[in-house]
Order: C-alpha cells, then sequence, then structure tokens
C-alpha cells in the first residue's frame, strides 16, 4: 500500500533505518490488536516499539481526535516524552499535547480548542480529567492506552488508583481499547498482566538477555597523598579516598551520572567534588524545585556539567543526553534499582552499560553489593502489595460518584474489574460507603441510591495517596542554639520531648518540637532504651540477604576478593565464634548485665522487622519488662532494661516455633499499632479517608489513635504498614533453621558493625558543651545603659565594661538592641519629668537589673540572654555562681530548655 511505503520511507528519514530487537517482536503484536507489555531494558528502544505501529494506525486510518492516552508516572518523564513523540509524530501529521499539574492555562486551552492525536498525562492528572465533560467526550474515541514504566505502579496507592481509573475509562470509551504496558524490569509478570488485563489477555514482549554490562565493585584504598588530603579538609581518610576514586572516575569518563539514596548523601557529595576537585557537579533530587531539576537535565545534555549526584528521581528514562558511566555510591539495596540505575549508561543497543558501585566501609555493605551483581540475570524482587486496600477504595467511590454512578452493585463491578480489588467482597464496601457518608463525604438516598455532598468534589481534589511533598523541621542544638540538620515530617512524628535519636552519628534528646523546629541537646543512652533511627528507606529482600550469609559461610572457609571482609572474619575467628551455617540463626546474648542480645538473622529488612517484633514482644511478656528492638537486614538488636537470660530466650524460640498464623498476625498487628511510624500512618489514613481535613493543622495526639485505630482507618493503616514492613512468610521458613544461643562478654565483630551504627557516637565532653553555650552568650549583642547618667551604646556582652565609661557608676543595666523607650525613659528620670505607668513599670525593671549588674558584674547580662530568665528570677540563677562557673551555666541551660519545652503553651 502506498500508506506503507510512505509510513516507512519518514521512518527512515528520522534515523530508524534498523529495528531493534524489542521493536521487531513488539510491532507485529500491537499491529495485530492485541494487549501487550513490553519488557526490556534501558535504551532498547521500548518507547518507539509501542508508538511506531499506533502511529502507522494512526496515519493509515486517521481516527477521531485523542485516539491514544500516554501514561507516564512523572511530570519530568512528559515533558522528556513529549519532544521525543512530537519529532516522530511531525513526520506523519499526528499531533501530541501534555496535560498534567504544570500544564499552563494557556496548554489547556490549546487542548480544548484543537484536541491532540495523542495526549500524554500522569496518574494523578487523569484521576480528575476524567471528570470533565470536555475530556470524557473525547475519551470515548480512545482506542490506545499506554502506561510507561509500569513497574512503578505495581506495588504504590497511586498505581491501585490508577488499576480502577483505567476501569472507569473504560466504561467511557466506544469498544474495547487496546492497553500496551512498558517497563525495563517487572518482578512479577503475571501481576503486571492483570493489571492490563483482569483476565490476564496480555502477550508478553521480552527480551531474555539481561543488557551486557560492565559492572564492577570498587573498593578505594588510601595512601600516603589521601591521609593528607584527608588531614587538610577534616574528612575521614576512608571517604576521602571515596571521593578521590570518584573524582578520578569522571574526570576520565565525563559525563558520569552517580547515584545515591538519599539527597543529603547526594548533596555532600557533590558540594565535596566541586570544593575539593573543581568538578563541574550539580545534584538530582524531589526536593529540587522543578526549574532547577529542568535546568540541571538541560545542562548535563549540552556538555555544561561533568556529572550529577541523584537520588531515584534519575532512575527512570528521562532523557538528559549520553551517560558514559554510572556510579553507584553505597549499595542500591535492589536488584531491580541496580538494573534501572546502571541501564542508564550507554543508553543504546550498541553501547555497553558501564557501572562501579563503591560500597561504605560497612561490611554488609559490601557483602550486599556483592550480592546484588551476583543476583543479576536470576533474580528480581516482586512487588508487595495490597489486597483491597480501602483507602483507594473510598477515593474512587467518590469520584466514581462524581462521574454519576448511583448503584452501589454497579460501583462494586467496576472495582472488581482491578486487579486489587478481583476479591473485594460487598460487606467492605458498604463499611467503606458507611465511613463517607459519616464524614459527610457522600450522601444516602432514601432508595439507597448514591450521591454526591458539598464535600465530595473537596475530597476528590484534595487527597493524593502519595503526598507531593514531605515537610521538614529544622534541628537546632540548644547550647549552641545552631542547627545541626533536618528531619522530614514522618521521622518527626514518631518522636515526643525526651525521645532519643541518632542524627549526624550523634545521640539527641528531644527537649521540644514546635513551628517547624526539633529543639534537642546531647543526650547518652540509657538500659534497654534503643534510639530511633531512620534505617533503610530501600527494603533488603530476604532472598538477597540469604545470599550475603551464604558468602559469609563460604569466606569463612575460603578467602574473600575483599580484604575488608577477610579482615573481619579473621577476626571473628580469632575471638572463638562458631562460623555461620546457612540454616543457623545466632543469638549473642552480650556482656555481664545481658541487657543487650544480638541476633544474626538472614530475613532482610521486612523478615527481621516482623521476628524483631514477635521476638520482643514475647520476651516482653515472659519478663513483665519491655524489651525494644532495631534490626537491619542482616541483624536484630534486643535491649531490656532486666537481663535476657538463656532460659528466657530458649522458652521464647520455643513459643514462636508454635505460634499460629492467627497468633502471628495478631502479635505483628499489636507491635504496629505500639510502634512510633504508627501515629505516622494513621495521620495519613485519616486524611485519605476524608476523617481530617488535609488544610487543618490537627496535631497527632493520643486522643486522635484512640478515636481512629479500631475503625477503618486504623485497620487500613495496619494493613498498609504491614505490606511495607514486614514478611509474614519467614514464620514458616523458621521451621528449617537451627538457633544457636551464646553468652558473650563482648558482640561478635559482625555483630558490633551495626552496633556502632546504632549505639557508639562520638560525643562531645561537658566542658566542651558548655564553653559552646558560653560563647553562644557572650557573643549577643545588647543595649547597655547607665542608670545615673544615660549614657548608652550596643555592644556585645562580652564588651560589657565595668562600670560606666562617662560617670564611673557601677549600676549598668541592659535592654535590647533596638529598644528606644528605656533610654527616653532614663533620660526623663534625669530631667526629672513625670512617667507613664508602663515607663514607671520598665524603670523598675531596669533597676532591678542594674543592681544585679553591681553586685554580679557582667553575669548578670550572660543571665538574662537566656530565654526564660529575666529580673525576677534571674538571681535565683546567679546564686549558682558561688558554686563555681560550671554550675551556673549548666543552670542557664536548665532555664532555657524549660521555657523550650513550655513555650509552645503560651502561644
Amino acid at each position: 500500500m502506498q500508506e506503507d511505503l510512505v509510513f516507512v520511507d519518514n521512518l527512515k528519514k528520522l534515523g530508524y533505518e534498523k529495528l531493534t530487537p524489542i521493536q521487531k517482536l513488539a510491532i507485529p503484536i500491537i499491529l495485530k490488536g492485541n494487549n501487550t507489555l513490553i519488557i526490556a531494558p534501558t535504551g532498547y528502544g521500548k518507547t518507539e516499539a509501542a508508538i511506531i505501529p499506533i502511529f502507522y494506525r494512526i496515519f493509515a486510518s486517521r481516527p477521531q481526535e485523542i485516539s491514544t492516552l500516554y501514561i507516564t508516572p512523572l511530570k519530568a518523564l512528559n515533558r522528556d516524552l513529549e519532544s521525543r513523540l512530537k519529532r516522530l509524530g511531525e513526520a506523519f501529521g499526528i499531533s501530541i499535547k501534555t496535560r498534567h499539574g504544570d500544564t499552563t492555562p494557556k496548554e489547556r486551552k490549546e487542548i480544548v480548542e484543537k484536541p491532540p492525536d495523542v495526549l500524554i498525562t500522569t496518574p494523578e492528572s487523569l484521576q480528575y480529567i476524567i471528570l470533565n465533560e470536555f475530556y470524557r467526550k473525547y475519551f470515548a474515541n480512545l482506542r490506545w492506552i499506554i502506561i510507561d514504566e509500569l513497574q512503578e505502579m505495581l506495588d504504590e496507592k497511586r498505581g491501585y488508583e490508577l488499576s480502577v481509573v483505567l476501569q472507569r475509562l473504560k466504561r467511557v470509551i466506544k469498544g474495547n481499547p487496546q492497553i500496551i504496558g512498558i517497563s525495563a524490569t517487572i518482578g512479577n509478570i503475571e501481576l503486571a498482566k492483570k493489571y492490563l488485563d483482569i483476565n490476564g489477555n496480555v502477550e508478553v514482549v521480552k527480551i531474555d538477555v539481561t543488557k551486557e554490562m560492565e559492572l564492577k565493585l570498587l573498593i578505594p584504598r588510601p595512601n600516603d597523598e589521601i591521609k593528607d588530603l584527608a588531614l587538610k579538609e577534616g574528612l575521614d581518610i576512608i571517604l576521602t579516598a571515596r571521593l578521590n576514586e570518584i573524582s578520578k572516575i569522571i574526570k576520565e569518563n565525563k559525563p558520569v551520572l552517580i547515584f545515591t539514596n538519599t539527597r543529603e548523601t547526594a548533596e555532600f557529595l557533590a558540594n565535596k567534588l566541586q570544593s575539593i576537585f573543581n568538578l563541574n557537579v550539580a545534584t538530582h533530587h524531589g526536593s529540587l524545585y522543578r526549574d532547577v531539576r529542568i535546568n540541571v537535565e538541560k545542562d548535563f545534555k549540552e556538555g555544561k556539567l561533568d556529572a550529577i549526584v541523584a537520588t531515584s528521581s534519575l532512575e527512570l528514562g528521562i532523557d538528559i543526553g549520553i551517560i558514559s558511566l554510572v556510579i553507584q555510591y553505597m549499595s542500591p539495596k535492589q536488584v531491580i534499582r541496580l538494573l534501572q540505575r546502571i541501564g542508564r549508561s550507554g543508553h543504546s543497543l550498541y553501547k555497553k552499560a558501564k557501572g562501579v558501585i563503591i560500597p561504605s566501609n560497612y561490611l554488609f555493605d559490601i557483602l550486599e553489593c556483592e550480592a546484588l551483581i551476583e543476583a543479576i540475570g536470576n533474580y528480581l524482587e516482586k512487588p508487595s502489595y495490597e489486597e483491597n486496600p480501602l483507602d483507594v477504595l473510598a477515593h474512587q467511590i467518590a469520584g466514581m460518584i462524581l462521574e454519576g454512578y448511583d448503584d452501589k452493585k454497579e460501583i462494586l463491578q467496576i472495582i472488581r474489574n482491578s486487579v486489587y480489588f478481583a476479591n473485594l467482597k460487598e460487606e467492605e464496601l458498604d463499611s467503606v460507603i458507611s465511613l463517607l457518608e459519616s464524614e459527610r463525604i457522600i450522601k444516602i438516598k432514601d432508595d439507597g441510591k448514591l450521591s454526591p455532598s458539598s464535600r465530595t468534589w473537596k475530597y476528590y481534589y484534595q487527597v493524593n495517596m502519595i503526598p507531593d511533598s514531605i515537610r521538614s523541621y529544622d534541628v537546632i542544638e540548644v547550647s549552641s542554639n545552631t542547627k545541626i540538620g533536618k528531619l522530614d515530617e514522618d521521622f518527626v512524628v514518631m518522636l515526643d520531648e525526651d525521645s532519643i535519636f541518632i542524627l549526624g552519628g550523634k545521640l539527641w534528646k528531644v527537649i521540644s518540637i514546635e513551628d517547624n523546629k526539633v529543639i534537642v541537646e546531647k543526650a547518652s543512652l540509657k538500659e534497654g532504651i534503643l534510639p530511633s533511627w531512620f534505617g533503610e528507606s530501600i527494603p533488603v529482600e530476604k532472598e538477597i540477604a540469604k545470599k550475603v550469609f551464604k558468602n559469609l559461610e563460604k569466606y569463612m572457609k575460603e578467602s574473600s576478593p575483599y580484604e575488608e571482609v577477610n579482615e573481619k572474619l579473621k577476626k571473628y575467628k580469632a575471638k572463638g565464634y562458631p562460623e555461620l551455617k546457612s540454616h543457623e540463626i545466632i543469638i549473642e546474648i552480650i556482656g555481664q548485665n545481658k541487657d543487650l542480645a544480638v541476633i544474626l538473622s538472614p530475613f532482610g529488612s521486612k523478615g527481621n522487622n516482623t521476628l524483631g517484633a514477635v521476638i520482643s514482644f514475647i520476651l516482653s511478656k515472659i519478663s513483665g519488662i519491655k524489651v525494644t528492638y532495631r534490626n537491619d537486614p542482616y541483624h536484630i538488636v534486643l535491649a531490656s532494661m532486666t537481663p535476657i537470660s538463656r532460659e528466657m530466650m530458649e522458652k521464647a524460640i520455643k513459643i514462636i516455633t508454635s505460634l499460629s498464623e492467627r497468633e502471628i498476625i495478631e502479635i505483628v498487628n499489636n507491635a504496629i499499632k505500639e510502634s512510633p511510624q504508627f501515629k505516622w500512618q494513621l495521620l495519613i489514613e485519616a486524611e485519605r479517608f476524608g476523617a481530617i481535613d488535609l488544610n487543618s493543622d490537627i496535631q497527632v495526639s493520643s486522643t486522635l489513635l484512640k478515636a481512629f485505630t479500631d475503625t477503618i482507618v486504623g485497620q487500613e493503616a495496619v494493613k498498609e504498614m504491614t505490606v511495607k514492613y514486614h514478611d509474614l512468610s519467614i514464620f514458616e521458613e523458621l521451621k528449617h533453621y537451627s538457633w544457636n544461643i551464646l553468652e558473650v562478654p563482648e558482640p561478635s565483630p559482625l555483630s558490633q558493625d551495626f552496633l556502632d551504627r546504632l549505639l557508639a557516637f562520638t560525643t562531645e565532653s561537658n566542658s566542651a558543651m558548655l564553653e559552646i553555650f558560653k560563647r553562644r552568650l557572650l557573643s549577643k549583642d545588647v543595649k547597655v545603659l547607665c542608670i545615673m547618667c544615660g549614657w548608652n551604646e550596643i555592644v556585645s556582652i562580652r564588651n560589657v565594661p565595668e562600670k560606666c565609661p562617662k560617670c564611673n557608676s557601677i549600676f549598668l543595666t541592659v535592654t535590647t538592641p533596638d529598644d528606644k523607650n528605656s533610654p527616653e525613659i532614663i533620660r526623663k528620670v534625669l530631667k526629672g519629668e513625670k512617667l507613664k505607668r508602663l515607663e514607671s513599670k520598665k524603670l523598675e525593671e531596669l533597676r532591678t537589673i542594674s543592681s544585679l549588674f553591681s553586685r554580679y558584674g557582667k553575669y548578670a547580662f550572660v543571665a538574662l540572654a537566656v530565654p526564660g530568665v529575666g529580673p525576677s528570677n534571674a538571681g535565683r540563677v546567679l546564686s549558682k555562681l558561688s558554686d563555681g562557673e560550671e554550675k551556673f551555666y549548666l543552670a542557664l541551660i536548665e532555664e532555657e530548655k524549660k521555657f523550650l519545652r513550655n513555650s509552645k503553651y503560651w502561644k
């Protein structure tokens, strides 16, 4: 046909001389009209594999406007995709437009006035435009729906929502649309197929061979030059060696993309690579403004940057041009992430992906990186997902009522076509409808029909299953009044006054939380208490953890390629600790007090969290004293205020191995409800269900917990936390494990590393802390006035004179630098003028201060510089000087802490 020749000719002109393997496989299947799942590594041309056959159909048959909907999980991907598709579409007269939250009013108007052939959008925007009459009219024409980066949708609430919205969309469309999913990595292909079609009628097109990679694990070693540089920069020697190695790699391979797991690490690396090695490096993460990210992407593409240090924000397929090599700084935690990240380099079919992993000096980070590399080609993490997420159901019910659905049986039928709600019971639907009615979000008519209320629109448009942003809190150290870091709200909500947590490798105790600030002081641990800590936001699955333990077992007998591992195991064996065995769990009960125990356990982040929750719960029941725990993928640490005996541990193990599934679930549910994270999750769920208005400044309190814990809101919070943070399947596996309980004087070298991360901190002496506090007060500016002659001057407290430089009086007083009234009051007194009532009161205060100064000198002004200390109580604090200056400053610190704790109640 003539159209075929023209289409092929135009493709060749655009540079598509030869199809990639995935395009050769996918295009014929899509042309047949079959639902298709395309899986291939980055750079194989998956997008073109999906869009070329659709463009051919549009070119040949010219269907009505908005025949194709292209859904991507990120607005940044939409931008990139639009430019790529427009170039292709222009050759065939096919129009492409984008509609998402950042689309300007002008662009939205253009869509309405001239609807495109292809509309690109995000899952969130689709939620809202499906209610718009204009879009509903044109969505009736849809013949093709493409979902890009499908793996991002399978285990997230926004993905659950999209799966329901797709069913709602199908009710609008005339005929059956063809659905195409695209992904670089899928850990559960059957789930992905049912996501696209509940019956699984989807053809899978997959490149089975993992893209050839040059991937190595590199551990930089310090030399004399590195040691000198570390000394000069005030950095750790090992860290300096890593930075130096990264700088060398960048200079030899630029442009380079560096991945880290946290934005703090990204900012630190970029800063040091710029300041120490004079490299042109930028950061890219979700906390940066959109315009900043766009400029970074543009600069990299134009060759203006040597490297970008990024978090997961650049994990997906945003086109930033040629990437010569990818550096993964510390373990990426998952095979899927490693493949996604390293796969960004080369970025074409005929170029190898090149990557270097630089682990931390933590033994298990090295072993984890090794295990992830070994797992490539044999293992991918499976998505963990919820069945019947009722918060999603609530939101979708509101949307469907706004669409015009009023019959709950019809709503149930549509909902059940989503893979996540295939087994939804009618009673569950009824319970959610009842909750929505009680919150006045919907109405139930006398005939049982559903209708919107005055709150429905607001609820549907305000609620987002994944918050756009999380508020940050500055952490302020009380003695120096300096900012020492930031905490996200989801961590802060876990803290109370007197909570102890870790930040920057140090222990801090909370004094007060208010006005986006967490006021803290240095802390030390008490027996039986483990600090709150961040842990790892990306879970390591038990399959990787088990591989780490298998390699440890192997290296007990033969040498490891990494000398750090060999050195650690040499110490372990020299101290007489037992060899690790694949199916043995070692418990170390530590020290004379036996108030601490470490379990070496191979069940990964979720499995160890679950085992820790259950074993601490049972030990608490046995001893009658609360036992706390913390975990990472390879350890569980237990702490108790009373000894943990061998007999107690043996009894706990016996109970654990005999628990029924129902008993395990009950214990885990109780542990979740008692965990500090539950408060945060409960707040999120209350907002998702509309029980709390998003715009309210509600404080998470015990009253709130009691109100929601045993409702659907609380049940959904427990369910989500179970899926995210727990793995109940380990209890079946535990039947095949033996336990080895050791009573040891000190932790083994394999346990010490984790304990060092959790419990060992650099501390500053009491005198150092006092010196910082003293320096802060002495550097504060004040206005000093003479009661006798009226002289006044703004000086720092350090430079306050011993007597008036004008009249030699010792009756000096003090006020704030911007106080203009006090000098005027003294002037009036000296001239014999009459004072107003408030002026007389102020004069009395100034005289009290001058009396204190005449007795205590500048110490009086030091005391008054502390919040919470005034003329009325300064004398009590100043009396501490008789016990020495240290006691005086300690008393001032206590007064400031007291003030900070109570000040929020005065506002």
